[in-house]
């Protein structure tokens, strides 16, 4: 194909950074290309043509009902733009409650149609591979037990490697910025990591402070530093910090720095931990669920099986996490200390993480996912269903 059209859709920060890679990528492979879609600052600057910036798309569950009528703004001009562009592909990264609204909308117009970052579907409400299936054309998955399960759900999917890893494994760390978040070379260090979305940094940082004091109490005095992605996160949690009475410094920008660094890490669930992952830092998971989101639903969709990705690449509990918004019970604290005081526990730790870091060895994500999708550019996509019509949920 001489000109392929490429439409591209991402939401959130983290899908503007991988679609920005991806852009590049495909830049590279083919430079004729046209390219245009849905994302952020990052992405624009690559050379995509940006028709909304939905780089702050990070809305969780319910909460997207207080965005409807700008997501769906969105995805009328996207869907109107798709049918005069006709573009022979479309990609969509991560963002899963706009994305599938969108796929309805390109299926209907037999366009093929990638899933780069799929939701975790193997993790929550797995019947939804079914509406996966109905949807997209391929989808290229970042973690490799991914694959097993899709294949076995019948979809058509390639594990690229992971685009984290990739990162990392080029991004410098400020040496000098390391150095200073000891006072002191034995003084053991603890990261507190509390995501990046609005909705949920108060509620995990509340969780984190309240774990914070009991190591202290435990262990005696610790070097505590709240690592933010941005410095603007701050009006989430100074109070917070005032109100918990630790000495807790706060720095933004330079996350992976304190991820290196860390005896143990308190974190939210997400990509944070596949970066510690990264760098082999203990770690105890913790995620942003109500009581009632757990009792009314969490309960029966996830039951007891361990969810966060350390513990699903490793297909084992290897890593503590945390469910519920309720501060860990003591029997839970005296396993986080453990993390932090016992060598043997941590060397323990580390180990089993070096395992995981080895299974996500599989380089060039973005490469892989431009050559996947460039093969896929105006292939045929027969009809869909007429059980299932354009504008399905």
């Amino acid at each position: 194909m001489g000109h392929p059209r490429i439409f591209i859709s991402a939401g959130e920060t983290s899908g503007d950074l991988h679609g920005a890679n991806l852009v590049c990528a495909f830049r590279r492979l083919a430079p004729e290309a046209e390219l245009a879609g849905l994302g952020g600052p990052r992405m624009a600057r690559a050379g995509l043509r940006l028709l909304e910036n939905t780089s702050d798309f990070g809305v969780i569950g319910l909460g997207f009902l207080g965005s409807a009528s700008r997501y769906l703004a969105i995805l009328s001009r996207a869907d109107r733009f798709i049918g005069q562009w006709r573009p022979d592909v479309v990609v969509t990264i991560d963002c899963p409650g706009f994305h599938f609204l969108l796929a309805s909308r390109v299926r209907a117009r037999r366009i093929p149609l990638v899933w780069y970052i799929p939701p975790q579907l193997w993790a929550w409400a797995p019947g939804r591979v079914r509406k996966l299936a109905r949807r997209f054309t391929h989808v290229a998955c970042v973690l490799p037990h991914e694959e097993t399960f899709f294949r076995d759900h019948g979809v058509p999917v390639t594990f690229v490697g992971n685009p984290v890893v990739d990162h990392l494994l080029n991004a410098p760390l400020d040496a000098d910025f390391i150095r200073s978040l000891r006072r002191a070379p034995d003084e053991r260090l603890v990261a507190l990591l509390p995501g990046s979305r609005r909705q949920e940094i108060p509620g995990i940082l509340a969780r984190e402070l309240a774990v914070a004091r009991a190591l202290e109490e435990r262990h005696g005095p610790c070097r505590f530093v709240l690592a933010l992605a941005d410095a603007a996160h701050r009006q989430w949690t100074d109070a917070l910090i005032a109100a918990s009475g630790l000495q807790v410094r706060t720095v933004a920008g330079k996350t992976h720095e304190v991820q290196s660094a860390a005896d143990l890490a308190l974190v939210a669930s997400g990509t944070a931990t596949l970066e510690l992952v990264f760098y082999t830092t203990p770690m105890a998971v913790f995620y942003n669920v109500t009581w009632a989101q757990w009792n009314l639903l969490g309960r029966w969709l996830v039951g007891n099986k361990p969810l966060s990705l350390p513990n699903a690449l490793a297909g084992r509990r290897i890593v503590p996490e945390f469910m519920r918004d309720v501060t860990p019970a003591p029997d839970s604290i005296a396993e986080i200390t453990r993390l932090l005081v016992d060598d043997d526990r941590r060397r323990e730790m580390k180990n089993d993480l070096a395992e995981v870091r080895r299974s996500l060895e599989k380089r060039g994500a973005a490469r892989n996912t431009a050559e996947l999708v460039l093969r896929l550019a105006g292939t045929a996509v027969p009809a869909p269903s007429r059980w299932h019509p354009g504008f399905a949920m």
